[in-house]
């Protein structure tokens, strides 16, 4: 319905505001023929503008007026593909913004209780989505307009192919958010009612307030406050995941007896007396989900959300394989828009890359409450994600860091093998890079990290939204 031609469009841009600048200018047009173009643009654009289709985006491209151009001449493309995807990203960063919303209202707000380290421990939930995630919304909105009109028009049976990708993907959202929902035997502490793990004293009952009586598990909130802390001194806390589950091909295992610090009970134990304060404190989060009157809000509202986050790194992965295979559609048919279609799928992709680290970082603090004596499939694939995506993005770099009009090859080359050689380095050093996202972007967060991750998302929004760029004198200015 989105495709039905300008007349659906206009009405539902003009209830956002934007179309109101169109109109004036064709009014202009038809009544005073000998009006310049330049004194049409002075028209003052309508504050919603800048809401309509996520900012500026959802326009065609440029503030400059584009007049009707034949379709087959590709200098157009359809304000129904524009809008699809804009009110599809739009649901998707609402659902981002609520998740951490609902987490900051009922263990802040309401409960007083140190929200900001549930946050960052599950960085990869809380964090990623309404920071990067939104980033990567942002970046890909020229690329999948660009992709739904190129198949509606273009491409063979397009719309059919179209229509059923889309739904292929609502399908696998939907049943990959009930799998990834359901957290298999282990629960996460957001899922729980903050009152009730703060009423939690811990096991043997009574421990955590008694003098001179250790815990063989501590409350959950003073083991996420213990890993919080420690996480903030040192570059990642991996030395202290323990192996619970040792191979038992192996005859020895020394490392075993070496007592190091548990964080299930704040105390230095063997392997062995850690891994099962560990059990025990899943088994007791585990527990207190048993009773529906002790899950919190959160944990509701990421159940019916996760499909939305499932659906995005599914759709923006697919995107972006597609206009790789499609490339030579684009350049046929979409000039005008490739410069911002480059922009906004290599800022993009270094957003999305971000992910993978965050629930690595996210595995390693689990490891350290939870343990690593449970299967876990999503543990064990989780590397081959981070793999898949560091991929994903070396081939967007070969296929979109370039000079369309062939102007610096060798610049083009430098990038592309800085992306192979820069891969190469970070595979070989992929613990190191975990640990430090651990303590950057994961437990270990701190407002001056955080900041600086805000201020990265912030420079790569001016550079998508603004596009930046210098003039043939030298001069900086912006493509509005």
């Amino acid at each position: 319905m989105f495709f039905a031609g300008w007349s659906g469009a206009k009405a539902l841009c003009v209830r956002w505001g934007y179309e109101i600048r169109l109109a004036l200018r064709l009014i202009a047009l038809a009544t005073v023929p000998g009006r310049q173009q330049a004194q049409i643009d002075s028209y003052p654009k309508p504050a919603f503008a800048a809401t309509c289709g996520l900012i500026k985006l959802v326009r065609t491209g440029s503030t400059r007026f584009v007049t009707a151009r034949p379709r087959e001449q590709g200098l157009t493309m359809s304000a129904g593909a524009r809008a699809f995807v804009a009110i599809n990203f739009i649901i998707l960063g609402l659902s981002f913004i609520a998740t951490t919303g609902v987490l900051f209202y009922e263990f802040g707000v309401q409960a007083n209780t140190d929200w900001s380290a549930l946050a960052t421990y599950y960085s990869h939930l809380f964090l990623f989505f309404p920071t990067f995630g939104l980033l990567a919304l942002i970046a890909f909105f020229v690329p999948a307009s660009i992709l739904v009109d190129m198949y509606w028009t273009y491409v063979p049976n397009g719309k059919v192919r179209f229509l059923a990708g889309y739904f292929v993907a609502i399908l696998l959202a939907l049943i990959g958010g009930s799998i990834l929902g359901g957290g298999g035997g282990l629960k996460s502490m957001f899922e729980i009612k903050p009152e009730v793990m703060q009423a939690d004293q811990g096991e043997p009952a009574g421990c955590a307030r008694a003098e001179n009586q250790s815990c063989m598990r501590v409350p959950p909130l003073d083991a996420l406050a213990a890993v919080r802390r420690e996480a903030k001194k040192r570059a990642g806390m991996s030395k202290f995941v323990r192996d619970c589950a040792p191979d038992p091909l192996i005859g020895d295992h020394p490392e075993r007896a070496t007592r190091r610090y548990c964080f299930a009970s704040l105390s230095l134990l063997d392997a062995e007396s850690c891994c099962k304060a560990q059990r025990a404190f899943g088994t007791a989060l585990s527990d207190m989900h048993l009773n529906e009157d002790n899950r919190a809000l959160t944990g509701k509202v990421h159940q019916i959300l996760l499909p939305l986050k499932v659906f995005f790194l599914l759709v923006v992965f697919t995107i972006a394989i597609l206009l790789v295979v499609r490339h030579k559609l684009l350049e046929e048919h979409y000039g005008p828009y490739l410069s911002k279609l480059q922009r906004g799928v290599l800022i993009g992709a270094a957003a999305m890359v971000v992910w993978p680290l965050m629930n690595l970082a996210f595995l390693q603090s689990s490891g350290l409450l939870y343990g690593t004596g449970y299967e876990s499939v999503y543990r064990d694939v989780s590397p081959l994600i981070l793999a898949a995506y560091v991929l994903w993005a070396l081939l967007l770099i070969f296929f979109f860091f370039k000079s369309y009009d062939r102007a610096d090859k060798d610049m083009e080359n430098m990038g592309r093998m800085a992306g192979v050689v820069g891969s190469i380095i970070a595979a070989a050093n992929i613990q190191t890079i975990i640990d430090y996202a651990v303590r950057f972007a994961g437990s270990g967060a701190t407002l001056w990290s955080l900041g600086g991750l805000f201020l990265i998302v912030a420079i790569a929004f001016i550079a998508i939204v603004l596009q930046p760029r210098k003039s043939s004198t030298g001069s900086l200015h912006f493509d509005k």
